[in-house]
């Protein structure tokens, strides 16, 4: 995996976690070009999800977040002033959180989207399932992006501009992996200044995460009309750059 840097003359620190199966570049250069005028903006780029390490192989969000927290310990101190994630990357960023060698100030996690992971008692329904998923998300990503535009409530010409068509199977199937019997860090939200937005299209996801703070998960919950599933960084980056300076200011 990759870390790219920009406005790096700059002290406060925007750090963004990418969405499962999205290319960082060039989507989301446009948000990245107003942020770096204020933010040393810092991006990771996943394993497996990356065009600039086209042979590298996702393994899991554990791995991913491990290695942004080696970095942020190496290379911040253990600091940042915001985190900011892109649907997964908001799962990405609980993990990092809740290693407490790693301080964030204010933490957003754009298009959060709470799934039941499933767990199996026998290993060749677990197996059966595997495989099955795995070819559902590959024939979606790679033949079928209307379907995914309209289960993520954007247009299709926006997926195809945000997502990493190239991707390998491998990766594929070992995020299918990573996901069963998985557990959300939902009490990271508690240790730091949290926020999380949905676009309108995002209503079931939106009363899940109310779910939560009914019991005792605390963060500030915000929608924005007339956008999909973390639609905002690529819709309309000069307005998300202001929603996230006041988040770090707790406006």
């Amino acid at each position: 995996m990759k870390f790219f840097e920009y406005g790096k003359e700059n002290k406060k620190t925007l750090m963004i976690e990418c969405g499962y199966l999205a290319k960082w570049y060039p989507g989301l250069m446009p948000f990245i070009n107003e942020a770096k005028k204020k933010y040393h903006v810092i991006v990771q780029a996943y394993d497996g999800f990356n065009e600039d390490e086209p042979d590298t192989i996702f393994h899991s969000i554990v791995e991913e977040a491990q290695e942004a927290v080696d970095f942020i310990i190496d290379n911040f101190d253990g600091k940042i002033d915001v985190l900011y994630g892109i649907s997964m990357g908001g799962m990405v960023g609980n993990e990092i959180i809740m290693d407490n060698r790693v301080k964030v100030h204010t933490f957003i996690a754009d298009g959060y989207t709470i799934m039941p992971m499933p767990t199996f008692r026998f290993k060749f329904i677990e197996n059966l399932y595997i495989s099955g998923y795995s070819s559902i998300i590959y024939s979606a990503l790679t033949k079928h992006q209307g379907l995914l535009a309209f289960v993520l409530g954007r247009t299709k010409e926006s997926v195809g501009e945000s997502l990493y068509t190239k991707v390998n199977k491998e990766s594929i199937r070992n995020s299918v992996i990573t996901e069963i019997g998985y557990k959300y860090k939902f009490e990271s939200f508690n240790k730091t200044n949290s926020y999380v937005f949905h676009g309108s299209a995002e209503i079931v996801a939106a009363r899940k995460v109310h779910k939560l703070q009914k019991k005792g998960i605390s963060f500030v919950h915000k929608m924005y009309k007339n956008t999909g599933h973390a639609e905002l960084i690529h819709k309309n980056p000069k307005i998300l750059l202001k929603l996230i300076d006041k988040a770090y200011r707790n406006i």
